[in-house]
């Protein structure tokens, strides 16, 4: 099975809400590369955590991801 990354973020807590939104929803999601990211820590430009998901559950994570980014953006 395919995993899409529907994200890259350099934001550890953000990555793991956004798990949490989709996991919510019942779609399988895989963080990539989370621990190496943690031994960098998130100010360095090699620790991207990719955000992944099943190809079957690709349109409704990209849907998902940008309105959960958007209701972020306005509480800000």
């Amino acid at each position: 099975m395919a995993l899409i990354t529907i994200a890259k973020l350099h934001d550890i807590p953000l990555a793991q809400m956004v798990r949490m939104k989709f996991e919510s929803e019942e779609i399988p999601v895989h963080l990539g590369s989370e621990g190496f990211a943690t031994l960098l820590g998130v100010q360095s430009s090699y620790s991207a955590i990719r955000v992944q998901v099943p190809e079957v559950y690709e349109t409704r994570a990209r849907r998902l991801y940008s309105e959960l980014m958007q209701l972020l953006e306005q509480d800000e």
